[in-house]
């Protein structure tokens, strides 16, 4: 599935202290360390070692201003690689399919049959 920029950017700016971006683009890791990150910030912040948290937090929020687009260009060129891949491994089951029509293992009508399966 494509990841939208603008919708990564409105995750960030509106619930970027949830990760909500980073498990967007599928870095869920981070995004669930950046929202104990934040939570435990938060609730720590009555004993003043939260301020450090938040700290933390809020300069890895201001990062991801530059980090998201990346996050989305990669997690699409890793989708649009993994189809071409899907689409590489159905053409050569489509010329093996052939193959065996050719040596006259399959009949005309089984070929098209599953090519036609294949290629759905």
């Amino acid at each position: 599935m494509q990841r939208n920029i603008y919708i990564a950017y409105a995750l960030w700016f509106f619930l970027g202290g949830f990760g909500a971006h980073r498990i967007y683009c599928g870095k869920f890791f981070s995004g669930i360390l950046q929202l104990l990150l934040f939570w435990i910030g938060s609730i720590t912040a009555v004993f003043l070692v939260g301020y450090f948290f938040l700290a933390i937090w809020g300069i890895w929020w201001l990062v991801d201003i530059f980090l998201t687009s990346k996050m989305v260009y990669e997690v699409n060129d890793l989708n649009g690689f993994e189809k071409s891949l899907n689409q590489t491994q159905r053409l050569k089951n489509v010329e093996k399919l052939y193959e065996l029509y050719k040596n006259g293992a399959i009949s005309k009508e089984e070929f098209e049959q599953r090519k036609a399966e294949i290629l759905k």
